[in-house]
């Protein structure tokens, strides 16, 4: 009886610790809302009288260009950026997006460039010769690879007669 007391009494305890959540929390986290923007360039008390610098990558500066650090782009006498490490040549490349219709563009033309050249092999026959002759094996090598009775069909010789 105290066993079973016990028993019982431990899952409703573990049944009390699972608690079930609704889903719709789970949603506001992609919610779109301006206070859930990037803070990454906002103005910021700490950087009151400090030179506001245009942002900028430094991975879009013109790289023939003679600068004192030549391979981070910067000059020594130009006023760092507040976020610089964000935007300095060792950050996670920036990506250029383009159109949805430059896309597309690009996409038809390869796949019209890969279909132009099939077409042109299939209309002109470009294809070279088979170097080899089909051959015929009118028993078939069943009895030589060993087939056991009414396994012969399996075994038999698959002729190519397109060659």
């Amino acid at each position: 009886m105290l066993s079973r007391s016990i028993l019982t009494g431990r899952f409703v305890a573990a049944r009390q610790i699972v608690k079930p959540f609704t889903v719709a929390v789970r949603f506001n986290s992609s919610v779109s809302d301006d206070k859930y923007k990037h803070p990454l360039f906002t103005p910021k008390e700490e950087f009151e009288g400090y030179v506001k610098v245009k942002d900028y990558f430094l991975q879009k500066r013109d790289p023939y260009l003679k600068y004192d650090d030549q391979q981070n782009r910067r000059n020594l006498d130009e006023p760092m950026h507040e976020y610089h490490d964000f935007l300095d040549m060792w950050s996670p490349d920036h990506y250029d997006f383009i159109s949805d219709k430059t896309a597309l563009k690009w996409f038809l033309n390869y796949f019209l460039a890969i279909a132009g050249f099939a077409g042109t092999i299939y209309v002109f026959d470009l294809w070279p010769e088979r170097p080899n002759a089909p051959r015929s094996y009118p028993e078939g090598l069943a009895k030589d690879l060993g087939a056991l009775p009414g396994e012969e069909k399996l075994y038999t010789a698959r002729v190519d007669r397109f060659a």
